[in-house]
């Protein structure tokens, strides 16, 4: 029960990040198009869940890509610190001073350089503790504001694109936790593969729509930077600004995790690893978290979709290409 408890909390604690607890990820990827965001999400969810059994499953096969496979180790790698920047951005505007800042970003660092020697055991304990938390506050708050008597946004003349946007919005979110996942897998039994995708995914389904509702009733929010934090005031401002904390590093703890492992698959040297894992991100998410998440994320997308293509599409070519130049050698 705890392995699976740890294996849920972990995923669902690398996908619900910054970018989804500000409600920007959820707006870019979702709500602009209205309600034909609400299927997308299921669908969304649905997708989530094949792919987590389907990583969970097979395991040793993907830690194994990792270890042998320099292409899927620099692809999973760009991924990673982009979402990465993005965290750390997202700490920046939660925290009230530049003093605060500091002292807080010093601890994050600290262990997050942990972790790239620790590993997957000190991260589970994290997310076993952050992780509900995060998710019983954020319920609460997005429940205390929705209005049900309020309409939706309907749609706009961009709703064609939702579909493809839902899909690019699961590949982009995958492809961080695969090496997560893949790892996770090994621990655990075919029961418990088979419980932790399913809870996994419905956890993120019941998340993403009762976000998105909110954001619907408030089109007014989709050009803020952090369009959800935009609707709050007072005292539940502040509470939603430390969820958004939660969210940034639980993600970003898991993510440092992901570029460690796919570095020393590149190079062996510990400082180069903490550097590029680390201190990289760490710079770069002083471009902002609106002008990351805006443009760079896109780009991690189909940087995502590359990647499963490289999973999933190049051994299927590798097989047809063999099976035909052994028919061809038969037939001579």
């Amino acid at each position: 029960m705890y392995k699976s408890a740890i294996a849920v909390l972990s995923i669902v604690g690398t996908v619900i990040g910054s970018g989804f607890l500000s409600g920007k990820e959820i707006v870019v990827f979702f709500s602009r198009f209205g309600i034909l965001s609400f299927p997308c999400i299921v669908f969304a969810c649905l997708f989530f869940y094949l792919l987590f059994i389907y990583f969970l499953q097979h395991g040793d096969k993907f830690v194994q890509k990792f270890e042998k496979s320099k292409v899927f180790c620099i692809f999973n790698l760009v991924i990673a610190i982009i979402i990465s920047s993005a965290m750390f951005a997202g700490c920046d505007n939660g925290l009230p001073s530049v003093e605060i800042k500091w002292i807080f970003f010093i601890i994050v660092i600290f262990i997050s350089i942990l972790i790239t020697r620790k590993g997957l055991s000190r991260l589970g304990k994290i997310n076993f503790v952050l992780v509900p938390i995060m998710i019983g506050v954020l319920i609460f708050c997005i429940f205390s504001k929705i209005n049900f008597e309020d309409k939706l946004f309907i749609a706009n003349e961009y709703s064609i694109f939702s579909i493809f946007y839902c899909i690019l919005y699961v590949f982009f979110n995958i492809s961080t936790s695969i090496l997560l996942i893949s790892k996770l897998g090994q621990t655990l039994s075919d029961k418990q593969k088979v419980r932790v995708g399913i809870i996994s995914a419905l956890a993120l389904c019941i998340l993403l729509l009762i976000a998105n509702f909110l954001l619907l009733q408030n089109v007014h929010a989709f050009g803020q930077d952090m369009p959800l934090i935009f609707l709050f005031e007072g005292g539940k401002l502040f509470v939603m600004r430390f969820v958004i904390l939660l969210g940034c590093v639980t993600t970003l703890f898991s993510l440092v995790y992901t570029s460690s492992n796919c570095l020393r698959g590149l190079c062996k040297n510990d400082f180069f690893v903490v550097l590029i894992s680390v201190f990289l991100p760490f710079a770069i998410s002083f471009w902002g978290f609106g002008n990351i998440v805006s443009f760079l994320y896109p780009l991690s997308s189909m940087l995502s979709l590359m990647l499963l293509g490289y999973l999933f599409v190049v051994p299927l070519f590798k097989r047809a290409y063999a099976k035909i130049h052994s028919s061809g050698k038969n037939t001579k």
